[in-house]
């Protein structure tokens, strides 16, 4: 990394790359592909669903300290897939598949927009993550950990 890029840089940078990726991997899913249940993991509709509000809520919510995209923009389901238990949720959950995938747009702007924003210094302010078993961390921790949430979700995708 050069010496005058900023981490907040090369975390656009990286968002950038895993949201092109996630979509990329999502081209040509089906609404009956999306809802193929092959036991654990979930979906596709749920780890998109789940990949996609992680990151409203880690990136938005916790880190950016913002209302939550799915507040403006139709998610495409009423009930937020949960922290846990999302496969349960995808075969219950009515799911409008071009609404998420709309959301998803919506998210990934919103994340963009709010990196644009900010500079270093906000990457060592403290986050409550305490509703998940994480205690207080960093905002570089929360990034990452969405990060890594997407990675790992469109992989099981």
């Amino acid at each position: 990394m050069s010496n005058n890029r900023s981490r907040i840089d090369l975390f656009r940078f990286m968002f950038e790359q895993v949201h092109d990726y996630v979509e990329g991997t999502m081209l040509g899913v089906s609404d009956e592909i999306a809802r193929y249940q092959p036991g654990k993991p979930a979906s596709i509709l749920g780890q998109y669903a789940h990949l996609v509000s992680s990151e409203d809520w880690l990136v938005n919510m916790k880190a950016g300290e913002r209302t939550p995209v799915m507040v403006a923009v139709n998610p495409g389901f009423q009930n937020p897939p949960p922290p846990v238990g999302w496969d349960e949720w995808a075969r219950t959950e009515p799911v409008d598949l071009p609404a998420l995938r709309s959301y998803a747009q919506a998210v990934y702007a919103a994340t963009d927009a709010f990196l644009a924003g900010v500079d270093d210094s906000i990457l060592d302010k403290p986050v409550d993550l305490t509703a998940v078993g994480m205690g207080i961390v960093d905002v570089t921790s929360v990034l990452m950990l969405a990060l890594t949430n997407n990675c790992m979700h469109c992989g099981e995708i």
